[in-house]
């Protein structure tokens, strides 16, 4: 992606800049570049070191999405209020030698109280007629006092479950948003992204109508997951109870207890060279004795595990563990809720309101 560089203007003149841009892009003929917009994408960074790495995706990203791309980087620790403002435009030039095609990318960086201010100058700069999405690059948006402002003009939020500081709490925050009939936006979660080919390589194991059966019988399921937050391993213990359609009872740290008697055990282990938080496998354990298991491999592989009776098979695969360019461009392809993720979520905000579980072996 070629970018015309970016240029520092007065935050009251993006719009102005932006023409202007546009306007030297043209070639010597006259003619201009393609102007793209699919979409409009607010993405909000934390801070200065999170704001870096979101406008490096954001470059990738707005490589297969032209759109209107508005970053906002808080930083806090600035002394001094104020507001500084650049703009860029993102051109690609289409295969086979066609046309170049443009899209745009405000950057916004707030010091000390003017992060107060971002709603203001933000909302004034979508685009009408196209949808918007807002990146919540990382930590609890609802706690956040200029979330509620920007949310209202929003179609679709993406948080990174991975990123909260306090799990329990922020996850109660998500349940709390999507059991609102007036919250604005549909939800969807990065950490719900990652575990995708998990989920899917788990449902495979029960695909033979000979395997399936055994869903009914299963008791005991263990997660392991790369030593530090446990966010993803509730993620994925709240669609397989979910889906399964088990009912908590209890709750205690590392367990979910449910009303047939069914576990779920949550366990890390040291993350080697995969990120912390990230999963590394799955066990399950029927009331009969079979067993199946999903695992992560070296090498971007990963093996799927059965022992039913005599019968005793192991399935490795090459596994696509997709970047965070990926997840994002993922659910930037579509504005409709996840009904799946959302099952989950209820579900451990359930298991969260669960009285503790009684001491004592599983």
């Amino acid at each position: 992606m070629a970018a015309v560089e970016s240029k520092q203007v007065d935050p009251s003149a993006i719009e102005r800049e932006l023409m202007a841009l546009w306007t030297a892009k043209s070639g010597p003929d006259g003619k201009a570049a393609m102007r793209a917009c699919l979409l409009n994408l607010l993405v909000f960074a934390p801070d200065v070191s999170a704001g870096e790495r979101a406008r490096q995706v954001m470059a990738d990203v707005l490589n297969r999405y032209p759109a209107r791309a508005v970053l906002m980087i808080a930083d806090r620790e600035a002394r001094a209020s104020s507001l500084e403002a650049g703009v860029t435009l993102n051109c690609e030039l289409r295969a086979g030698g066609g046309e170049e095609v443009c899209g745009e990318q405000v950057t916004l960086t707030a010091k000390g109280p003017a992060i107060l201010d971002l709603p203001g100058t933000v909302l004034p700069l979508l685009l009408p007629d196209v949808p918007v999405f807002l990146w919540w690059q990382a930590g609890n948006p609802f706690s956040h006092p200029i979330f509620d402002h920007l949310v209202r003009a929003v179609d679709r939020v993406i948080v990174d479950s991975l990123t909260f500081a306090e799990p329990l709490a922020s996850l109660a925050n998500v349940a709390q948003a999507l059991g609102n009939e007036r919250f604005p936006a549909a939800i969807v979660d990065l950490g719900w992204s990652r575990l995708s080919p998990w989920r899917v390589l788990t449902a495979q194991i029960f695909d033979p109508p000979t395997i399936r059966s055994h869903l009914a019988q299963l008791e005991r399921a263990r997660i392991t997951y790369a030593e530090g937050s446990p966010m993803l391993a509730w993620l994925f213990g709240g669609w397989l109870a979910s889906r399964l359609g088990w009912k908590p009872t209890h709750q205690a740290p590392g367990l979910m207890r449910f009303e047939g008697g069914q576990t779920i055990e949550f366990s890390p282990a040291p993350a080697g060279e995969v990120d912390p938080g990230y999963f590394l496998g799955l066990h399950l354990l029927t009331r009969d004795g079979a067993a199946f298991e999903v695992a992560r491999l070296p090498h971007a592989c990963a093996a799927t595990r059965l022992a039913v009776g005599d019968l005793k098979t192991e399935r490795v695969v090459p596994m696509h563990y997709e970047t965070l360019t990926e997840w994002l461009g993922r659910e930037l392809n579509r504005l409709s809720r996840t009904p799946l993720f959302e099952a989950a979520v209820r579900l451990l905000a359930q298991t969260r309101r669960a009285p503790a579980a009684p001491q004592g072996p599983m």
